[in-house]
């Protein structure tokens, strides 16, 4: 049965990132000695702070406790900065012990360049608390070709799900008109995208039109297109469910092209925001009536939180009352969204991984939240043994640069060992039983332990994405005078790239791998 699934859409602070690193000297940390171990941790997330070298020495001191005789050096960029600061440290092999490997980085090119430590034995033999705590499945989506090389940074591990969102206060205006449950009915029944759910998602946008309420516009909806589909490498899918391990370039489903046909109706109907062409920044998205989201977790409840309310207007933004499309999760076989690693020029392997372990165990919790939320009754207020109040960022649990000090739990370990923010009114998506349920409740990806090697189709998935770049955002746009004939036009050129040569090399190596698995070579 779906249920009233109403979300907030608040623009998530953790990707608002500047664009300066910051090391800080470990001398201030503790009395130098000639065998001290000096562990460089290289991070993305936050820039320095006010207080981040208050932190670090508490830290350091805090750690003898832990790790007689081992002190941290920290160098931090915000996630915006990260890949090129990597590129350069990678290419001068730069000396480091424990690095972040997020979203920003090609984690599987990463790895076969040779930049990072298998982990399968230093955790045996220096932390095997971190298979204990660490679901064994979510540990299997960071190896490659059968060996472990980072920790995932446990979080929401689920796929992101794309939603309808309708701002706040037009909802409320119309809430007798626009039946939640019924939309929601309708969207989970259809496992992809085709006609009539773009029809339905129409009534509402007519809905506001019709009454001069769309003064705005409407903005997104080419991701929604997606439903129903598991990204293998962008733009290259297969059915997220099912038995068809087929893999197909989106660009050529057919529900693709049916959203290039219904965007450009709805341009041509002044549907959508006039200036959609220039205005894809989440700064340009801001204020339209309708607009195309997604989450990583559904099903947050009847309303709204206060507190997510009062968030959303402190930033300066309009809450949305958002609709899932689908009412399943699954979790992607590919490598997680943020990880740490041991580089491969690590001096100090065996210290690394202890470290490692402490910030995604129980054992290290008090010293994980010390470098998540700072120095208690400084940085937040402790209210119960679990649960905290911040100092500048009470509702949305998000630090920023300007924050004294805070840094974002998911680039530092398990975030399940973070302390819940307090409050009366505090949006579930803060509380751990709730993210951890939505985990468990999730369907594993029929991919999950494959691994696609690009190097046989390098070339030609370099001029795909050209091809990509220069057609995707005119046909994502609706504003394409004759929208048929140019994607027509896309997909000829896709072809002639070398797309059928990628789908058969992709299929050659899914179907290589569903074998060796039957065999049970694989761990």
């Amino acid at each position: 049965m779906v249920g009233k699934r109403i979300t907030i859409c608040v623009m998530s602070l953790a990707l608002i990132c500047g664009m300066c690193g910051c090391v800080f000297d470990n001398t201030q940390a503790a009395d130098p000695a000639d065998n001290q171990i000096v562990l460089k941790w290289v991070t993305g997330g936050l820039e320095e702070q006010k207080d981040s070298a208050k932190v670090w020495k508490k830290f350091n001191e805090e750690l003898q406790k832990y790790m007689p005789g081992v002190v941290v050096e920290f160098e931090c960029y915000s996630t915006a900065d990260y890949s090129e600061k990597w590129k350069l440290k990678s290419v001068s092999q730069e000396k480091m012990d424990i690095v972040w490997c997020g979203w920003s980085l090609d984690y599987v090119t990463e790895v076969k360049k040779g930049m990072f430590l298998p982990l399968d034995d230093l955790i045996d033999k220096y932390a095997p608390d971190i298979k204990k705590e660490i679901p064994e499945n979510m540990l299997q989506k960071q190896m490659v070709d059968g060996k472990l090389y980072s920790i995932p940074c446990m979080q929401q591990m689920v796929s992101w799900v794309p939603s309808l969102d309708i701002r706040l206060d037009l909802y409320q205006k119309y809430q007798d008109v626009i039946d939640i449950d019924e939309i929601a009915a309708l969207f989970a029944s259809h496992d992809k995208m085709d006609i009539e759910c773009w029809n339905e998602i129409e009534k509402y946008i007519k809905l506001l039109n019709d009454n001069g309420d769309l003064v705005y516009g409407i903005m997104g909806f080419s991701n929604n297109a997606e439903k129903g589909y598991e990204w293998v490498r962008n733009p290259y899918k297969i059915e997220d469910f099912g038995d068809d391990y087929t893999p197909i370039n989106y660009y050529r489903t057919p529900e693709y092209k049916l959203f290039t046909q219904v965007y450009s109706d709805w341009y041509k109907k002044g549907y959508l925001k006039p200036d959609i062409i220039n205005s894809d920044s989440t700064e340009e998205q801001r204020n339209v009536e309708i607009k195309s989201s997604g989450s990583y977790l559904i099903g947050k409840g009847y309303f709204p939180a206060e507190s997510e309310i009062a968030a959303a207007k402190e930033m300066g933004i309009e809450p949305y009352v958002s609709i899932p499309f689908c009412d399943t999760h699954y979790i992607p076989y590919a490598a997680a969204a943020t990880a740490v690693a041991i580089p491969s020029n690590c001096e100090n392997p065996e210290k690394a991984i202890e470290l490692i372990d402490l910030m995604n165990t129980e054992k290290g919790k008090e010293l994980y939240n010390l470098l998540v939320y700072g120095i208690e009754d400084v940085h937040y207020k402790k209210v119960t043994d679990n649960s905290i109040i911040p100092f500048g960022y009470n509702y949305t649990g998000v630090p920023t640069k300007y924050t004294a000090y805070g840094q974002y739990k998911w680039v530092i370990g398990n975030t399940f060992n973070a302390y819940e923010i307090y409050g009366d009114d505090i949006s579930p998506v803060l509380k751990n039983d709730f993210i951890k349920k939505i985990n468990d409740d999730a369907v594993e990806s029929k991919l999950m332990g494959f691994t696609l090697d690009t190097t046989p189709i390098k070339d030609e998935l370099k001029q795909i994405d050209a091809v990509v770049e220069e057609y995707a955002s005119i046909l994502n746009s609706g504003t394409a005078e004759d929208s048929e004939s140019l994607y027509n036009e896309f997909v000829d050129k896709l072809i002639k790239a070398g797309d059928d040569k990628v789908i058969e090399e992709i299929g050659r190596q899914i179907n290589e791998w569903k074998k060796t698995k039957q065999e049970g070579s694989m761990k």
